[in-house]
């Protein structure tokens, strides 16, 4: 469990980072970019944990692809509604900011 801890607090510093690089500076959007992930990725670990323990389904590249997919998706959302900014723009971010956190955290935990 102490994994997923690493995980949620990996995943806002490179998140928050990648926000910071595109421009968003703002407190508003920092402090939401956290919270959503608060949200987010507590629950995408504990269902990749879960699956992996419990053996209720693989946990592959194609199952964290799709799961990944929907995470973009639904950050984009929450962050549409938070802050209520150009909906593209926060589409890209959300991909950006994602894509980022998924290939370095694979990269710090040794997944490829």
């Amino acid at each position: 469990m102490r994994l997923i801890l690493v995980a949620l607090i990996l995943t806002i510093l490179i998140e928050v980072t990648v926000a910071v690089v595109l421009g968003y500076r703002q407190k508003k959007v920092i402090a939401t970019v956290v919270l959503v992930n608060m949200v987010t990725n507590p629950i995408l670990n504990y269902f990749l944990y879960a699956s992996e323990h419990f053996k209720i389904m693989t946990v592959d590249a194609m199952t964290i692809t799709i799961l990944e997919v929907i995470i973009i998706l639904v950050e984009w959302q929450l962050l549409r509604f938070a802050l209520q900014q150009d909906s593209k723009k926060l589409f890209i971010l959300s991909l950006t900011m994602n894509v980022s956190s998924y290939l370095i955290g694979g990269l710090i935990f040794g997944w490829y």
